[in-house]
């Protein structure tokens, strides 16, 4: 006779894919940590997986049976994890062209994407396909970056040419300022561990593309481009639709972003699950007559694969990926006539995406996706109920406001994070963001879908641009009401942590009347609010120098408390100065200027007394002693004098030419002393 269970299930049992993605998440984290030889791991996995194996399979086991089974499948799952990243990781081919980085003299690479144009250069993606050696050609494979170095006019080269380069590469490194994107572990994940720059004078065209050389998806999304082109003038508007309709950035600015991003709707120029179920409600349209419920499951099977069409013609980012997999794996349990748990299918969309390719777990859109989507499956249906909507429209509004508090629960902290900020009017944003959607997509692909009326398309095109000026007036004016310290905020991966312990304590509490929820979350609070505490205690004791790399501009600060002051700098660079400075003053808690009516030349920091040597020619001096100078300007390779005149122990060079750099450090290494050359050892920071 069957029992009831004499417990509630629990939801690794309602999920039981959480209980395999935890260490295939722990393995992909401990992978650049673990670097041992493949054979070992393979034995010990395999040993892992005999050992779950011998113990699984019986019916009825004893309890330390089925802990032993447990922790054998959870190892299992763990060395398999290290293994996919082993296989994914380019280091690991022979064929890599980084292998051969000291002995090929050219390279020939394929064009992967259009030429994206930066300041100044143009910034190709390109793959390597071989190598050439004296008097040999050898395959090769791996990514890279290619920079075309701007002159009169644009290279002539597109997505898909064949072209040679000579070996001038060089590996992917940051500029070294405090806090700064980590851009060399971003392309490693990435697989792009080199890069060069040149003028196009050095590279050679070997083979010129063709549309039949183009996969049938790649062919429609430039077909959707140039007819978003032809028919959409206004550069704001082709970039945010191309962004929204095709997942092309490229035409996107970094100005609109970022005002996205501070109002929280920057996920609107992502492919994401929106656009995946504006496409099922199109086929479900075209479909009215099946209106039976019985016949659901024919128009998910119908739409699968329109949307996995659509998400390839998009380029595959995280975001598409992982709505195309739910719908799929909806569509198939309602064929299959099961019934879907929500959060077991996003548990298996996961583990089948970082299944595929593991470093996905350490992209941002990928953690943001999963999360948001994650926040509304567990807070949607508790924060909905907090209040009785009455009639159809102020349900809808409501429907969407508590989703927009739901997915915020747990996505905010991950914001602040990434991206230092919180948008205040995020629900007022949210709402007009997802009405801006629904318009712009159905207009966009009105344009496309009537591109062979040149009339039709032509109006829909002014429409698109009208509606695109409406709401990103709208939105610029919602970022006014942000507070200026929300553009500033800094935790760290600790204080990230103790913040999803609360979030998770008071939603047990809350949702399941736990207690032990309630007091692990005042806890992890109390921890919070005393790193928090300690952080401002930090900050406001503090006092340090920071001479910035920038290239040639000079930009020295010197931070004291929570307060810096700008002591050498370029104007006509503003722009850049502003966005390396940033992280800087976010980290250290020092956003504040405080402006400096005369800025010395000599200055005490730390102790140490510092030497901001402004002239363009070098003279000698009597009577000043300073431990650092910092030359603000080019100056000839004399450190001779210098150290006859100051006597310092260390010497700040900021960018110069090859030979000039290599005159200083010859100079240097002949005498005691010092030299930070900020192109090659980052940052200057005197604490």
């Amino acid at each position: 006779m069957k029992r009831w269970p004499l417990h509630k299930a629990y939801f690794w049992e309602r999920a039981p894919f959480f209980r395999l993605l935890l260490p295939l998440m722990a393995g992909i984290l401990a992978y650049p940590c673990m670097q041992l030889s493949l054979y070992p791991v393979m034995a010990f996995g395999f040993a892992a997986f005999s050992l779950f194996m011998a113990t699984a399979w019986r019916k009825q086991v004893a309890g330390n049976i089925q802990v032993i089974s447990f922790i054998a499948m959870q190892a299992a799952v763990f060395f398999m994890a290290w293994l996919l990243c082993y296989s994914s990781d380019i280091r690991n081919d022979q064929n890599w062209f980084g292998h051969k980085i000291n002995t090929a003299d050219f390279f020939e690479v394929r064009i992967n994407d259009a030429p994206i144009e930066k300041e100044y250069s143009y910034k190709l993606r390109v793959s390597v396909l071989s190598t050439m050696e004296p008097g040999k050609l050898s395959p090769a494979t791996g990514d890279a970056f290619v920079y075309i170095i701007k002159e009169r006019s644009a290279p002539q080269f597109n997505k898909g040419d064949t072209i040679l380069v000579p070996n001038k590469w060089s590996p992917v490194s940051n500029a070294g300022n405090p806090y700064e994107f980590d851009y060399a572990a971003f392309c490693a994940y990435n697989g792009i561990y080199y890069q060069q720059g040149l003028p196009a004078g050095d590279i050679v065209l070997y083979n010129k593309s063709s549309d039949k050389e183009l996969s049938f998806p790649e062919r429609c999304h430039d077909r959707c481009m140039t007819l978003l082109s032809r028919y959409i003038k206004d550069k704001q508007t082709l970039g945010i639709l191309a962004a929204m309709l095709a997942g092309d950035n490229v035409n996107l600015d970094t100005e609109t972003r970022q005002v996205f991003a501070a109002t929280g709707i920057v996920h609107i120029v992502a492919i994401s699950g929106t656009h995946i179920g504006l496409l099922f409600l199109m086929v479900s349209g075209l479909l009215w007559w099946l209106r039976h419920k019985r016949y659901k499951w024919l128009k998910y099977l119908i739409a699968l694969p329109l949307a996995w069409f659509y998400v390839l013609m998009a380029g595959a980012p995280p975001s598409a990926m992982r709505a195309a997999l739910m719908f799929s794996l909806l569509a198939i349990g309602l064929a299959l006539q099961r019934n879907n748990s929500s959060l077991n299918t996003l548990l298996a969309t996961a583990f089948i995406m970082l299944c595929a390719q593991p470093m996905w777990l350490h992209a941002v859109g990928f953690q943001l996706s999963f999360i948001a989507v994650l926040s509304l499956i567990i807070f949607y249906g508790p924060v909905y109920k907090l209040y009785a909507a009455g009639n159809w429209l102020s349900k809808k509004l409501w429907q969407a406001i508590a989703a927009s508090i739901a997915v915020e629960i747990l996505i905010a902290p991950l914001v602040i994070f990434y991206f230092h900020l919180f948008p205040a009017l995020f629900i007022v944003a949210n709402i007009l963001a997802l009405l801006f959607m629904v318009l712009i997509l159905g207009l966009g692909m009105a344009l496309i879908l009537f591109s062979f009326a040149p009339l039709i398309a032509q109006w829909l095109g002014i429409a698109c641009t009208a509606l695109v000026s409406l709401f990103t007036r709208i939105v610029y004016w919602l970022q006014q009401f942000n507070p200026e310290s929300f553009y500033y905020l800094q935790i760290d991966i600790s204080e990230l942590l103790l913040l999803y312990v609360l979030i998770t304590g008071l939603a047990l509490h809350v949702l399941n009347k736990q207690k032990a929820g309630l007091y692990s979350g005042l806890i992890a609070a109390c921890i919070f609010a005393g790193l928090l505490c300690r952080d401002e205690y930090i900050a406001l004791r503090q006092q340090r120098l920071i001479v910035y790399n920038m290239g040639k501009t000079v930009h020295a600060e010197l931070i004291k408390g929570k307060h810096y002051t700008v002591l050498n700098t370029d104007t006509a660079v503003a722009q850049q100065v502003s966005y390396i400075t940033k992280a800087a003053h976010t980290g250290y808690h020092a956003w504040r200027q405080e402006p400096m009516q005369t800025k010395p030349e000599l200055l005490q920091v730390a102790g140490k007394t510092v030497l901001l040597y402004k002239d363009s020619m070098l003279r000698p001096y009597t009577g000043i002693h300073a431990d650092y100078i910092v030359l603000c300007r080019p100056v000839p390779a004399d450190a001779a004098l210098l150290c006859n005149s100051f006597h310092p122990k260390c010497i700040i060079l900021p960018r110069q030419s090859g030979t000039q750099a290599e005159r200083w450090k010859v100079a240097c290494s002949k005498l005691p002393l010092c030299l930070h050359y900020l192109p090659e050892d980052g940052a200057f920071v005197l604490e």
